[in-house]
This record gives C-alpha cells, sequence and structure tokens, in this order.
C-alpha cells in the first residue's frame, strides 16, 4: 500500500542516494476529515437556517393571525376580546399587552357611560316625578283659590336646582372614571387651594354654629386639576357641615405623609359612618340609614373617590376624635394624592 510522504533527499559520495522522509498519510487524512466536516456543519447551518426561517415565519404569521381575529371581532361588537399573551416577553407580547390594555379601556368608557346614563334614568325619575307632583297639585290649589303661587313656585326651583345637581355629578363622574386619568393636570400648591376653601366654608361653619380650624402646610406642591380637586373638598366639608351637629368641630388638614404623598383630611365630631359601611358608601346612590332625612342623592363622596383615582391616589374613611360630649365618634374623610 503506497503512503504519501515528505523528507528530504541527498546523493552520497559513493553514488548513494538518502533520503529522510515521513509518512504523512495521517495528516492528509486528519485535514480532508476537518475538510468533510466543515462542510457537514455548513450544510447544517443551512438547513437550520432555513428550518429556523420557516419556524420563524410560521410564529410571526401565527401572531399576526392572533391579533388580526382580536381587531376584527372588537370591529363586529365583541369589545371583551383580548390578544393572547404567551409570557415569552417579546415585541408580540408587549404589543398584545397594549392592544389588551387599550381595550381595557375602551370597555370601561363604553361601561361607565352606559352606566352613567342608566343611573341618571334611574335617579332622576324620583326627582321629576316629584317635581311634577309638586307642580301639578299647586296648580289643583292655586287654581281653587287655595295655594300659595310663589311657595309653590320656589319649591319647584329647588328641586329643580336638585335634579341639575345630581346630573352634573353623574356626568363628572363617568368623565373622569371614562378618562381613566385627570384632563389639564397642573402643579398646584395643595395648602393653597386648602385655604382657599377654608375661607368659604369657615363663614358657613359659623352660621350653624360649629367650630371650624385649619391646619395647611403651605411648602407642598401636587399634580392634578384644580377644578376637580377644589370640588372634592366641596364635597367632604359639605358632608361634615351637613351631618355635625351645632356645637361640634370641624378640622380642615393638608400635610405630606412619610411617604411622601399629600394628604388632604377633613375631620368631624358627627356620628361618623359604621366601620362595615366605609366601602360601600362611596359608591353611587349609597345614602346609609341616618341621612335619610338629609337632602342630597348619594354622589358626593362617588364623586371625590372618582377624582382620587384620575390622580392615582385613594380615598380613606376612618373614625374621627371618638365620642366626646354625647358627639361622635366623628369621620376623618382622608384624600391622598402622589405627591409631585
Amino acid at each position: 500500500m503506497k503512503h504519501p510522504a515528505r523528507g528530504f533527499q541527498e546523493r552520497l559520495g559513493s553514488g548513494e542516494i538518502l533520503f529522510v522522509g515521513a509518512d504523512i498519510g495521517e495528516d492528509q487524512a486528519y485535514v480532508v476529515k476537518i475538510v468533510r466536516a466543515l462542510w457537514g456543519a455548513g450544510a447544517l447551518v443551512v438547513v437550520l437556517g432555513l428550518a429556523g426561517g420557516v419556524l420563524v415565519s410560521r410564529n410571526v404569521s401565527r401572531s399576526m393571525a392572533n391579533l388580526t381575529e382580536v381587531v376584527a371581532a372588537v370591529r363586529n361588537g365583541a369589545f371583551n376580546a383580548r390578544a393572547p399573551v404567551r409570557g415569552s416577553n417579546d415585541e408580540f407580547d408587549e404589543l398584545a399587552e397594549g392592544i389588551n390594555d387599550m381595550l381595557d379601556r375602551l370597555e370601561r368608557s363604553m361601561a361607565a357611560h352606559k352606566h352613567a346614563g342608566d343611573a341618571i334614568a334611574h335617579d332622576l325619575r324620583s326627582p321629576v316625578t316629584r317635581l311634577r307632583a309638586r307642580l301639578e297639585a299647586a296648580y289643583i290649589d292655586v287654581e281653587a283659590g287655595r295655594g300659595n303661587a310663589e311657595k309653590a313656585l320656589a319649591q319647584a326651583l329647588e328641586d329643580t336646582d336638585g335634579v341639575l345637581k345630581t346630573f352634573g355629578a353623574v356626568l363628572a363622574i363617568a368623565r373622569l372614571q371614562a378618562a381613566g386619568e385627570v384632563p389639564n393636570s397642573e402643579l398646584l400648591n395643595p395648602g393653597q387651594l386648602a385655604d382657599n376653601m377654608a375661607e368659604l366654608y369657615e363663614p358657613v361653619c359659623e352660621d350653624v354654629g360649629l367650630e371650624f380650624r385649619a391646619e395647611l402646610a403651605q411648602d407642598l406642591t401636587v399634580r392634578g386639576n384644580r377644578e376637580f380637586l377644589a370640588q372634592a373638598l366641596a364635597n367632604i366639608l359639605d358632608n361634615a357641615v351637613k351631618y355635625t351637629p351645632a356645637g361640634g368641630a370641624i378640622m380642615l388638614r393638608v400635610r405630606q405623609t412619610s411617604s411622601g404623598e399629600i394628604e388632604f383630611s377633613v375631620t368631624d365630631t358627627g356620628p361618623g359612618v359604621p366601620e362595615e359601611d366605609r366601602d360601600r358608601v362611596v359608591d353611587r346612590f349609597v345614602r346609609l340609614e341616618n341621612s335619610r332625612n338629609q337632602p342630597g342623592a348619594g354622589l358626593g363622596l362617588s364623586l371625590v373617590a372618582a377624582v382620587a383615582q384620575a390622580h392615582r391616589g385613594r380615598l380613606e374613611l376612618a373614625e374621627g376624635p371618638g365620642k366626646v360630649d354625647d358627639m361622635g365618634p366623628g369621620l376623618r374623610v382622608a384624600l391622598i394624592l402622589p405627591g409631585a
């Protein structure tokens, strides 16, 4: 068997030839094996690349088909359709999560508008019916010469104002819940805002025999809508004035908590709200038994809760200072917002 070799050849003086060499057959065989392995690896890379391309293409097509199906379902009215999230944390998952978040907001917005319409129709039916009945009774009395037309008109105007106030409150709540965030947000001084509210309510408290005090930090900043925050504070203070008996006290505070949040709080010495009812009392049109004889539609704290949610904050209800001189235990209502 012949083997390739590589060496050095020299002719000696006696005429003989000396050849010194080495067998390189094994080296050549090794090189051939390497070349064949490289060709095989190249072919494998090509095959795997094609297979990977087909797999990725099918994966992309499947993901896009899922998103297309969701879009088509939503266009056909199925607003509960959602894009599947595979959990791979890739761009398609990010796109699916973004679409799902958008659909969640759209569904909440439509539900809020539907609920607002149902709530307005439900809650305005009673006052409008009552207004019509009073006007009809007043008309009959005046026609018979027994009634007081001025008193009937004054009562009708009062009932109409109540209807308009309820209508405006429901629309404000629906607008905040539909938007999911506060409109026209700006940086403002919460202490100054509360100070303006204190100037309005201090004489009101004096007129009904209530003591009013305010402790307002002035070097704080919060981001929010001035009109909505002012309305929320007005609703909280209105409730405190309405339910606190004469001789009681109301305290308005603005402070920064240890976690950096901004807290508006109103504490009164009224009857308070039982702990088991504090979660329920912020729902729309909920009125507790001890407030049935007071005017209102049960929307005050609902609007405050909507304002808190739109500002990425929260509303907290807790017991007030406790029972003092047959008054209390009182209520502490805190509107807590993120600090700016």
